[in-house]
């Protein structure tokens, strides 16, 4: 049986929303929403809370996770794959301790609307084979442009082919930073969460906030109580 460590980032020093990890949907602090749908997975032998924050620590300790303090080096989130490079120190510190780890689940607290359904599904994937890797995605039919000043020109489509958008064969599928499963020797060895057979779990939409900013919190609030269960 692989032991499967969730790891649920929470850093203090977060920009958009100072002490976003902390904000409440429902009375529940982010971080504490998130710690929960680690420990309720069946597929996740332990979860971990890893903040640089003490009341994040303690909101994490409250919700029944482990908590694990980090270095400063860590506490920015300013340079390439920071988290990847993060849930490497975790692991090793965990190896270091006794542990021994064979998946490892990062779940953002910036995601409160996934659910512990996903979490298993996304793990399973990984645990169960035959993915290395695996995450959260939606679905996303939008026309996308680039922009060079003030000139734009189409990235995914061709105007002068515009068809119907549901016969359109190039819709694609946006990372919505819900729910990361990986193998352990993938991550150690890569320095990447995703890489080797990669698998995806979709979600809805709706489902898929990432919160950076007031609005999104504000939304996530919203359809907590007001969840549209005939979207699918």
């Amino acid at each position: 049986m692989a032991n499967v460590v969730a790891i649920v980032p929470a850093r203090g020093g977060s920009q958009g929303i100072p002490l976003k990890n902390l904000k409440e949907i429902n009375g529940q602090p982010l971080v504490s929403i998130t710690a929960k749908h680690g420990l309720d997975a069946d597929q996740i032998d332990q979860t971990i809370v890893n903040s640089d924050h003490p009341e994040i620590r303690a909101a994490g300790k409250e919700a029944g996770a482990t908590v694990m303090d980090r270095p400063e080096r860590f506490t920015q989130d300013d340079s390439v794959q920071e988290v990847d490079r993060l849930l490497q120190w975790c692991v090793e510190q965990l190896e270091a301790e006794g542990t021994t780890v064979d998946i490892i689940v990062l779940l953002y607290p910036t995601a409160p609307l996934r659910t512990v359904e996903t979490v298993n599904e996304t793990v399973s994937m990984v645990a169960e084979g035959p993915y290395d890797s695996a995450l959260s995605l939606y679905e996303d039919a939008s026309y996308l442009w680039s922009r060079d000043g003030d000139t734009v020109e189409p990235t995914n489509y061709d105007p002068t082919k515009r068809g119907p958008r549901q016969k359109e064969d190039w819709n694609q599928w946006v990372e919505n930073k819900a729910v990361y499963a990986m193998d352990r020797d993938l991550l150690m060895e890569t320095g990447c969460r995703l890489g080797g057979k990669v698998g995806c779990v979709e979600m809805p939409e709706w489902r898929s906030i990432d919160i950076d900013q007031q609005s999104d919190l504000e939304l996530a609030r919203y359809l907590w109580n007001n969840p549209p269960d005939d979207i699918k």
